[in-house]
């Protein structure tokens, strides 16, 4: 009798595991959940703490391949969730970080509260993030602790209006989108202002609700215009070089997020076409990846080892994916995403 209910005992464990590992059809398959106890210090928010994601916006890769994610609910009303969430590269939640304050965010253009937006590392691991809940950017130390905040909601030189994008260069100046005001601002680490560049319009020159930002190892800057429907680029002191508005026969439609890979390939989320567009440095397509049944495409980065992740937020799911430099789904970490 003990032997059967030992060999019953058993035969469960095994078919757990087996389903387990079945669990992650058509997607590819899902990124590792385990959830090792969480941080969340100075916590503000009313968001339960580990695995799932919420709904995440943008994800940025650091020099060890390890995964930041802006995760927000942004866009669902009555949604009171806002953090940062550090996962390994195959998807083990490593640390949140409760700094945002939801409860006090102001309306995005769609009229529901905004969050956390994109973020960015430096090389000793500092994290930026643009906060479009307070129009601030928030420094955080590696281990989540909240360092300094600057911006206010305005459109005066260094004010802010809705950031979005974040990028940081080698010397440590933080390039911030500030969407609503259509210009880059370029400040110190410290959060002194360097530079402003871009305006309203639809020249070359021009922007027109930018989103989304990275950096080439020259210190060039990539940024995507929104409602142009394209992608620029600038040199570090904001001088236009050139722009791209299409791939493929196909005009760009809400150009959102870019990364830049270590040998200078671009990675363009064009989201209303559901594709990733991979660029040469000097603007060779040359690859498009398109999955039309995919929900909203946000934020994009690249690994060191030249894997993609791309956020997705939205109904029917959301997540971050993984793909191979050759464009393959290698693994789906889902999120809860709710609807409307």
């Amino acid at each position: 009798m003990v032997k059967h209910r030992v060999r019953l005992v058993l035969e469960i464990v095994l078919l757990l595991v087996v389903i387990s590992s079945l669990v992650s059809c058509g997607g590819g398959r899902a990124f590792s959940q385990a959830t090792p106890a969480a941080t969340a210090p100075h916590r503000l928010d009313t968001g339960p703490l580990g695995l799932p994601l919420y709904c995440p916006v943008y994800v940025k890769s650091d020099q060890q391949g390890n995964l930041y994610v802006t995760d927000s609910d942004e866009g669902y009303k009555g949604s009171h969730r806002a953090r940062v969430v550090k996962l390994s590269p195959t998807g083990h939640l490593l640390a949140e970080w409760h700094v945002f304050n939801p409860f006090q965010s102001h309306p995005t253009f769609i009229g529901n509260v905004t969050g956390p937006f994109g973020l960015a590392i430096d090389a000793q691991g500092t994290i930026y993030v643009a906060d479009a809940g307070d129009n601030t950017i928030k420094k955080l130390s590696p281990t989540g602790q909240l360092l300094a905040t600057w911006g206010r909601t305005g459109s005066a030189p260094g004010e802010l209006s809705w950031p979005e994008g974040v990028a940081v260069d080698a010397q440590g100046n933080v390039y911030v989108v500030d969407a609503n005001n259509s210009r880059i601002q370029k400040f110190s680490s410290t959060g002194t202002l360097l530079a402003v560049f871009g305006n309203t319009g639809s020249s070359a020159q021009r922007l027109n609700l930018p989103v989304g930002i990275d950096l080439d190892a020259q210190g060039d800057l990539y940024v995507t215009d929104l409602r142009n429907h394209r992608l620029v680029k600038f040199s570090p002191e904001g001088q236009f070089l050139t722009a791209w508005s299409g791939a493929g026969g196909i005009q760009f439609s809400s150009a959102r997020g870019v990364a830049v890979d270590r040998a200078g390939n671009i990675y363009l989320v064009d989201a209303r076409n559901f594709r990733i567009v991979k660029f040469s440095p000097t603007g060779k397509v040359l690859a498009i990846w398109q999955r039309p049944m995919d929900p909203a495409l946000f934020g994009i980065t690249v690994d060191p080892q030249g894997n993609i992740y791309v956020a997705m937020s939205g109904s029917p799911a959301g997540g971050i994916r993984k793909l191979s430099p050759s464009g393959a789904v290698l693994a789906t970490l889902p999120a809860t995403c709710p609807a409307g």
